[in-house]
């Protein structure tokens, strides 16, 4: 029997500089003596990858290897320096080729997994470390990896399980109790987590980390008192140290003192500068209201510590958000910093896939939205990190039922979670309607200014009976007042205008009206606070407007609906319906008012037909482009307009070029308008309006017939995909509906023919609006109000 192999160890390089050159002097003139020897060549990529130089030890290596030195044997080393010189691919192949010779390598196993979940191939990298677990069951070393790398991946509670493996092997490794717990929160067990953490705290009383995860935990539960008095202890132990600050400063914000939330964080980063998570934190705290602070924080940050990935995922997703100076700017260094981010921090593509979806849908990347990773996959890390918000840019990515029924399926064990361990808060005792008291609606959004929420909200606001309902308004919005919330507030019976106040205080305010009805008009958007409806504030709970999807949470009773919108599959919604009986939307005079429709057709001044769309890019799906491209097709002659805040930008002009010219349309026949705000005016450059699929507009479907332009859609089964089919059949235009790609791609081609049509419905479509349910917001509003009172009384 062959006696065992014995990898040669690496010999201890020569402690100081001068004897470590003299040795590689040695070496270098050994190989100009016997060129052709490898053990010389095998000694000096040792020598030189212990001296911190990886790219000339790989190549000494790869070259000992070729005149004949064993591969097996000094595999280990030399993929670490291929790694260490930044060929990742090398040394994962480096390790491959050895073990298909020797799979009972334990540290090379181990090796590989580790170059797999550096490369972002989770799922190879575990398998890697399941078969380390079965060569050495009782090494704690690859259950450790194993559990960072399904961490990473999302599945907490597989690393749970993993950590809990390394913690059998070694009880009294503090770290172990305490990346289980880390996983256990993520996963939604927030008590087995705090029962891993008080035993890796007991393990070691003074691992900061578990303290300061800990604290986290008893605050997000609302133990204040005790999260205090941990931090305290641990400040005893650890004085200065930022973390604490850190968390001290949160208590501050979850207590509602915004100021000392803000100074807490800020007192971190002039003593620790590039502290993440103070940066990070932060940033959130000046959100919207303040995202050019926002973003300097950031920024600033990064420069201090410029490799960071949680920092440069942060800003991507600032940058997105930000809507001050040059939008444009913002756009393309988003995109830039993303593409880096996908580059250098492969392992962390699915952890930062929302920011990184977010910029790559905006600019029309479809190569990379695709490489960070399947929808599936996401949603489940989403959910288990508590999010739901990224799913809202997500609800066009279905081509079957079944995947409509995923998406609700996520929502709901979404809504599940978001409501374990909340307690509803009590609602003040009112008197029985039967008493002839008014009924009391309230309207909670963070939009109720200047935004297409109040478009369609403010006919409600402004011209209900005063003498049978009071209606109480409830927004977070962190900006100033505008003019549009300056009219809202004297016509209602409340204002309250809470910008930043917590999700508790919210429900405790909103419950001390007394309120009949909630309707929440925001879902997920920013500055909303849709998990205020699980503490049922009020008697009954409602969605209308500003999410598209049922939102998940089982305390929101009824969604606003109409016959035409309505998802045929009734699977296809958590709530109650409100139906409406004919529209469920009306156009007042905010947004609608009379931008002027210029003479004759797009056309004439354009010499031919223009198709267009000013849908926000995230509904542009990989369908949805093959759809418009097989318009393109089909009317030769014509040309497509995108309308949009991103159309100036140039990865979004490159992208969106290339992408139709791999669906064989010419790119020159793309055209781009970059503008926000002041978009309407560009309306009379379109002919016809493509829309997207399957995820629809709403708004701009509204927008686009105002100002005169057919709109041809593609109505589907689920909620969002039914909005422009109820605006066009509530215009008295369901011929511009279409229930197959087919039909959408003819409908679109016939009206590109029919001169005659577009103009008079550019025209005369304002007429038309107005003598349908579309058009006349008193119609609605009487309808509403008749619908909540049958709801209340019921």
């Amino acid at each position: 029997m062959p006696a065992p192999h014995r990898r040669q160890l690496p010999r201890p390089a020569p402690p100081d500089p001068a004897a470590r050159a003299a040795a590689e002097a040695a070496l270098r003139a050994r190989i100009g003596q016997a060129p052709t020897q490898p053990q010389p060549w095998q000694q000096l990529a040792l020598l030189l990858a212990e001296t911190g130089r990886p790219a000339e030890a790989a190549d000494a290596f790869a070259e000992a290897v070729r005149l004949g030195a064993s591969a097996a044997a000094i595999a280990l080393p030399h993929a670490l320096a291929l790694e260490a010189a930044g060929r990742r691919e090398d040394a994962i192949a480096t390790a491959r080729a050895t073990l298909d010779r020797r799979p009972k390598d334990f540290p090379l196993t181990n090796l590989l997994g580790v170059l797999l979940k550096r490369a972002g191939r989770l799922a190879e990298a575990a398998t890697a470390f399941e078969a380390a677990k079965r060569l050495e069951p009782r090494n704690a070393s690859p259950w450790n990896n194993l559990g960072n790398t399904l961490h990473l991946a999302g599945d907490f509670a597989g690393a749970a399980a993993a950590y809990a493996g390394a913690a059998r092997i070694e009880p009294r490794n503090a770290e172990f109790w305490r990346l289980q717990g880390r996983s256990l929160a993520a996963a939604g067990e927030a008590d087995a987590a705090r029962r891993c953490l008080d035993r890796a705290l007991l393990v070691d009383p003074r691992n900061l980390e578990a303290g300061l995860q800990l604290s986290g935990l008893l605050l997000q539960a609302g133990d204040n008192d005790q999260a205090r008095a941990l931090l305290d202890r641990l400040a005893s132990m650890h004085p200065g140290h930022p973390g604490i600050g850190v968390m001290r400063a949160r208590l501050a914000w979850r207590a509602g003192e915004i100021e000392a939330a803000r100074s807490g964080f800020a007192a971190v980063l002039a003593a620790a500068p590039g502290h993440a998570q103070a940066a990070i934190l932060l940033s959130r705290l000046h959100g919207d209201g303040e995202r050019a602070a926002a973003n300097q924080v950031l920024r600033d940050a990064l420069a201090h510590r410029p490799a960071d990935a949680e920092l440069s995922a942060e800003l991507i997703d600032s940058l997105a958000r930000s809507r001050y100076g040059s939008e444009t700017a913002h756009i393309e260094e988003a995109y830039a910093l993303a593409v880096a981010h996908m580059d250098r921090h492969r392992d962390r593509i699915a952890e930062d896939a929302r920011p990184l979806r977010t910029i790559f849908q905006r600019c029309l990347d479809e190569a990379r939205l695709a490489a960070t990773g399947a929808l599936p996959d996401l949603a489940r890390r989403w959910l288990a990190d508590g999010r739901i918000a990224p799913l809202h840019y997500e609800l066009g990515q279905v081509a079957t039922i079944e995947d409509r029924i995923r998406i609700l399926e996520w929502h709901r064990a979404w809504g599940v979670r978001a409501a374990r361990g909340v307690v509803p808060v009590a609602p003040l005792a009112m008197p029985a309607l039967a008493t002839g008291r008014k009924i009391r609606i309230g309207f909670m959004s963070s939009d109720l200014r200047n935004h297409p929420v109040s478009y369609f909200a403010l006919p409600l606001l402004m011209e209900h009976d005063r003498d049978r309902f009071e209606v109480f308004c409830y927004s977070f919005y962190e900006g100033e007042r505008d003019a549009v919330q300056a009219r809202i507030e004297p016509s209602v019976h409340a204002f309250r205008w809470w910008p930043r106040r917590p999700d508790q205080q919210v429900a405790e305010g909103i419950a001390a009206d007394g309120l009949d009805i909630l309707f929440e008009l925001g879902g997920s958007t920013a500055m909303n606070k849709l998990e205020v409806m699980a503490r049922r504030p009020a008697r009954i709970g409602a969605s209308w407007l500003g999410y598209p999807h049922s939102a998940g949470l089982e305390a929101i009773d009824y969604i606003l609906v109409d016959p035409h919108l309505a998802p045929t599959d009734p699977r296809l919604l958590i709530e109650r319906p409100f139906e409406m009986p004919e529209s469920w939307v009306a156009l007042g005079p905010l947004g609608f008012g009379p931008e002027p429709i210029l003479p004759g057709l797009p056309e004439d001044r354009a010499g031919r037909v223009t198709f267009g769309t000013m849908n926000n890019p995230y509904k542009v799906t990989a369908a949805c482009l093959d759809a418009w491209a097989a318009v393109l097709r089909e009317v030769s002659s014509s040309r497509f307009l995108f309308v949009r805040p991103e159309g100036n930008a140039a990865p979004f002009q490159a992208n969106a070029r290339a992408a139709f010219a791999a669906r064989d349309v010419d790119p020159d026949r793309i055209a781009f308008v970059g503008v926000r705000g002041r978009h309407l005016q560009h309306y009379n450059e379109i002919d016809i309006a493509l829309d997207s699929l399957p995820h629809v507009g709403g708004t701009t479907t509204c927008e686009t017939l105002w100002m005169g332009v057919p709109v041809v859609t593609l109505a589907g089964p689920g909620f969002p995909e039914r909005l422009s089919h109820s605006n066009l059949i509530n215009t008295g235009l369901p011929d511009l509906s279409t229930n197959s790609v087919a039909d959408y791609v003819a409908r679109a081609a016939d009206l590109a023919c029919d001169r005659a049509l577009r103009l008079r419905l550019r025209h005369s479509l304002r007429d038309l609006i107005r003598a349908r349910p579309l058009g006349q917001p008193g119609r609605f509003t009487r309808h509403f109000y008749a619908k909540v009172e049958e709801v209340v009384r019921a």
